[in-house]
């Protein structure tokens, strides 16, 4: 387990979250996820979505991909 910013793990992931909401046209809820799974690497994996339960799916969809190493 890290303990703060100058530990180096053997691999970390970084995921985004930008939420919005739009003014014109179809109002609602806007959210983009980008994600890479080893921060090493320069694949990243990016997602648009409209709902929270969307959202909450790809993050753990992520984070299980995340915790298998299949990244």
């Amino acid at each position: 387990m890290s303990t703060g910013p100058g530990d180096h793990p053997a691999r970390a992931g970084a995921l985004l979250l930008r939420v919005w909401l739009e003014d014109s046209g179809d109002p609602g809820l806007r959210i983009r996820l980008v994600g890479r799974l080893n921060l090493d690497g320069h694949d990243d994996d990016s997602v648009a979505v409209t709902s929270i339960d969307e959202t909450l799916a790809y993050v753990r969809a992520w984070l299980e991909r995340f915790a298998d190493g299949r990244g």
